[in-house]
């Protein structure tokens, strides 16, 4: 993707009104224009062709690019990340509906937030819900909670709203869900663009299709050279290889070379039956984004907030209720359980190693210190890449008041009617730029979860692997501290 500079918006608006107006003056005439009469002038084709080219001169045509985007956003093959967020979106729903009749109730009360504190954690309410189980009211409380704020972090573990769904969903049965129908998708609108293109396969015809790390998409095992490369040319269009690459690192076994065979008409089928390790699902958390947390297997609705000391920095206030302290460590159970397990097992580490190397950092605070620096080191040049990405937007933005700027950046990506409606990206590029570019301009804080700008760099960094890199930092730290006290080169 790339953010580029877009025409002043007035002096567009004219152009196209202007040639809006030429074309209407144009049409009027042609539609009043009398039957041809015996002694009219006629006109022979080849003047009116070069009258018609002459009319035209100044308008913009449509250009081989063009042709190309309008056709790449009609037919575009599925994202892994959209297909996961549209099973979510599925499994929210579940649970919204289990809790429909009881958050619509909840909205009754002046404090819907009291009354649900009063039905699931207040014995002495008369609302209290004594004919659930403690475990239930503990679910009802986080989830209804949750729905008060629109149920952003609604978790999928939830033993009751998916007692007749057939089994609780979790991380790996949603990618291999996703991963389906991304598959499924990628089949269809292969079938597409072969028609679209006008290539016909023989009923027999098979190859594999293949995909590069610069995401360029490969027929190999097809006799007819030209046809593979003409079908190599229809595929490799927009985001089209990217998202190919990325949904076969989720389903191609490891050692193989991404690919998928296509026979009979179709893409093989994706195979359900399979096992996610540990590596697989952690590329299958870095394409999903912050939203396969709602799988956490970690999460307890029973698990009081970590640090007592947060709910009790002022014992004396009257603010600081049992209802205040529950709430609070709801919003810490539904906000990232799994990465507050991550964290403990990241102290542990540090632990280990603070402790294997007293004889050259005695108190651990040289380990610390290195651990944090190189830990903060990925998020400070993702920041800078991300600015980078659009400074020259930013630039452009700059360069009208900011109210103005504002509209400048809404008309770009929130409204399709406008002149410099950036038609050429995908939805989630239109946000993810509306987002980051407003955050310059107004200097609220970027979000480091950004693929579009961090594909440079390799994309978006994982807690886990920043956590890796820094705890190498540290080991490398203390080999250098341990030759340097032994005097070893």
């Amino acid at each position: 993707m790339d953010i580029s500079v877009t025409a002043n918006p007035s002096r567009q608006a004219a152009y196209i009104n202007t040639q809006t107006n030429a074309a209407q003056r144009a049409k009027k005439a042609g539609m009043s224009a009398p039957a041809q009469a015996q002694d009219e002038i006629v006109i022979s084709p080849e003047a009116k062709t070069t009258m018609e080219q002459t009319a035209q001169v100044g308008t913009t045509a449509p250009t081989a690019a063009d042709a190309e985007k309008q056709t790449s956003n009609t037919i575009t093959f599925a994202s892994f990340a959209e297909e996961f967020s549209k099973i979510t979106q599925g499994y929210g729903d579940n649970i919204r509906k289990y809790y429909a009749e009881a958050h619509d109730d909840n909205l009754t009360y002046d404090d819907p937030a009291a009354h649900i504190w009063d039905k699931y954690k207040n014995p002495d309410s008369p609302d209290f819900r004594a004919d659930l189980s403690e475990d239930e009211r503990a679910w009802a409380y986080d989830q209804e909670l949750d729905l008060l704020s629109g149920g952003k972090h609604l978790q999928m573990s939830n033993p009751y709203a998916f007692a007749s769904a057939g089994g609780l969903p979790t991380l790996a049965s949603a990618a291999i869900q996703a991963n389906q129908a991304c598959r499924e998708q990628i089949d269809q609108s292969i079938q597409d663009l072969l028609a679209e293109n006008g290539i016909e396969l023989p009923a027999d015809a098979s190859f594999r299709l293949t995909v590069d790390q610069d995401y360029t998409i490969h027929v190999t095992g097809l006799e007819d050279e030209e046809q593979a490369t003409a079908i190599e040319q229809a595929l490799n269009r927009g985001d089209n290889g990217k998202n190919l690459y990325n949904h076969l690192k989720l389903t191609t076994p490891n050692g193989e070379n991404l690919g998928v065979d296509y026979a009979n008409g179709h893409l093989a089928a994706v195979d359900t039956q399979q096992e996610l390790d540990d590596r697989t699902l952690d590329e299958v958390k870095k394409q999903a984004g912050p939203i396969w947390a709602r799988y956490s297997s970690t999460y307890n609705p029973h698990q009081e907030a970590m640090n007592e000391k947060i709910l009790s920095l002022d014992p004396d206030s009257p603010l600081n209720t049992q209802e205040s302290k529950d709430r609070m460590s709801a919003a810490v159970r539904v906000g990232a359980p799994e990465i507050i397990a991550e964290f403990r097992a990241r102290q542990q580490d540090m632990r280990l190693v603070i402790n294997q190397n007293r004889d050259v950092d005695p108190d651990g605070s040289i380990a610390l210190k290195t651990y944090m620096r190189a830990y903060a080191q990925p998020a400070v040049n993702a920041r800078k890449t991300i600015e980078g990405y659009y400074a020259e937007a930013h630039a452009e933005n700059s360069s009208y008041p900011f109210l103005e700027g504002l509209e400048h950046i809404a008309q770009k990506y929130k409204r399709p009617d406008s002149g410099i409606f950036r038609s050429d990206l995908t939805e989630a590029q239109r946000d993810m730029a509306y987002r980051q570019e407003r955050a310059l301009l107004t200097g609220a804080r970027l979000t480091l979860f950004d693929p579009y700008a961090l594909a440079s760099i390799g994309g978006v960094q994982t807690a886990q692997t920043s956590h890796q890199g820094a705890m190498q930092a540290v080991i490398e730290k203390m080999n250098e501290l341990r030759n340097q006290l032994y005097g070893i080169e």
